[in-house]
């Protein structure tokens, strides 16, 4: 267990490793139609029921054709019919003819090439002005996903572009993750007191609504080490993880630090990200036995939503069952200086779709905080970082 006071910070990559290490996948999952499974993610590999494409078709508008018997444009063939997208069983091509087909529609056995419309006379008999090798215009059955075959594996969060995909393949039903409980708990006599607004709360409830969570408040509690004990026992029931904001530091109120700092693992330290140096992350039990990981927050608004989303976000999809997503990352559109910690300022992309910060305070100005585009994660480099140095950008 470490101090603010005591020895130096860790990196912000060291206090991400530590809330990893200390988050499992929840060991539970639940069956879902595909048509409600966005937002979800999956538990299990899927198997694809169906080919995609189901069969071979024609990739555009055209003619189909032996290639065997147009390898010397031009060619003049006979019309020997129409195919439409939608036919289900098409003649055989009779030899020394074509097809007149269109886009989706299966190729006719004996026809392996489709010469595009733009390439032809379009008359009947057509002629043929270009040809191409076996196969060109052609999408061949399988040649995206086979039946039997993986379509999605374990971890994959669904979007638009994957419940296209799962319906296509035939899949009817997925079995997903259920969606991480988030518990937050703000600390302070001034919020209870109705002193100062609970902007904290509001901010990460839906901050991890956003990331997939069904967030609960359990707050504001107040500055007393046993209340606020029953207050986050209460949470911890209902909960897969919770975040708590203020009262870590090293203050004469500081109650979530006097509540936990002698549980066992947990831990409190400086972090060298500004604004958020305090922090601290352990595990309680609930009374069903669950370990609930419990990440404490600087009560600053703009240090605990950028904590949130540095630490609670991939605390969350953990939770999930979430495949580690790539960090996001854009271009600085301006020198940034950059000392020995980890900065965390509100930017906004400029025309180019580099990222340059908003001047101000940027520390303390929730105004600030809510023109941002992005929050910019400046690494401590000692030294200006130069325009077009790639950084790590935050947003929900």
């Amino acid at each position: 267990m470490t101090d603010p006071s005591g020895p130096g910070p860790v990196s912000v990559e060291e206090h991400r490793a530590r809330v990893r290490a200390g988050v499992a996948p929840l060991d539970r999952s639940e069956p879902l139609p595909v048509a409600k499974a966005a937002g979800r993610v999956l538990a299990a590999d899927v198997v694809a029921a169906l080919s995609v494409p189901p069969f071979d078709h024609a990739a555009m508008d055209g003619f189909a054709v032996r290639a065997a018997e147009v390898v010397a444009p031009p060619v003049e063939l006979p019309v020997a019919g129409v195919v439409a997208a939608g036919d289900t069983a098409p003649p055989a091509l009779p030899a020394g003819a074509a097809y007149r087909i269109m886009t989706g529609a299966p190729v006719p056995d004996g026809a392996d090439l489709v010469i595009p419309f733009e390439w032809t006379t379009g008359t009947d008999p057509v002629r043929l002005l270009r040809s191409a090798g076996a196969g060109r215009h052609v999408r061949r059955e399988g040649e995206d996903v086979r039946a039997g075959e993986i379509a999605l594996v374990a971890g994959t969060r669904l979007g638009a572009a994957q419940v296209g995909l799962l319906t296509s393949t035939g899949v009817a039903e997925v079995a997903v993750r259920p969606r991480p409980r988030l518990g937050v708990i703000a600390t302070g006599a001034e919020l209870v007191g109705g002193q100062i607004p609970d902007s904290n709360t509001r901010t990460l409830l839906t901050a991890g609504r956003a990331a997939g969570a069904v967030a609960t408040g359990h707050g504001p509690a107040p500055d007393d080490p046993a209340a606020f004990r029953a207050v986050l026992a209460a949470a911890a029931e209902v909960s897969d993880l919770i975040v708590t904001t203020g009262g870590i530091s090293a203050g004469d109120h500081d109650v979530v630090k006097a509540a936990l700092v002698g549980e066992d693992g947990f831990w409190f330290g400086p972090v060298a990200l500004k604004p958020g140096r305090p922090q601290g992350f352990g595990c309680v039990r609930a009374s069903d036995g669950r370990r609930v990981p419990v990440l404490t927050l600087p009560g600053t608004p703009i240090a605990a939503y950028a904590a949130f989303l540095l630490f609670g976000r991939e605390a969350l999809a953990r939770l999930g069952g979430e495949r580690a997503a790539a960090t996001r990352r854009a271009p600085l559109g301006v020198p940034v200086e950059a000392g020995d910690r980890t900065v965390v300022l509100p930017g906004v992309y400029d025309e180019n779709g580099h990222v340059v910060p908003l001047p101000g305070h940027a520390g303390h100005s929730q105004r600030l905080l809510a023109r941002a585009e992005v929050l910019m994660v400046v690494p401590p480099a000692g030294c200006a970082l130069a325009a077009g140095r790639s950084i790590e950008v935050l947003a929900e």
